[in-house]
């Protein structure tokens, strides 16, 4: 996996807040989304991307990358 890059906020526009988010590897798009992790893994992993990164879109001005 690639070292987590600084990507265009344009990536996750419209993405409503509190949604679990899945990244492709070469963090150019969004392969996936849910209202959970699991949902969001398994949606990228149905687009093609087994290994991605996941965060959270904040709900109050905060966030997690895991």
């Amino acid at each position: 996996m690639t070292p987590l890059k600084t990507f265009d906020g344009e990536l996750l526009t419209g993405i409503p807040a509190g949604t679990w988010v899945a990244i492709s590897n070469d963090q150019e798009r969004v392969a996936g989304k849910g209202l959970t992790i699991d949902e969001a893994l398994e949606d990228a992993k149905q687009n093609g991307e087994p290994e991605p990164y996941i965060l959270r879109i904040p709900v109050h001005n905060s966030a997690l990358i895991v």
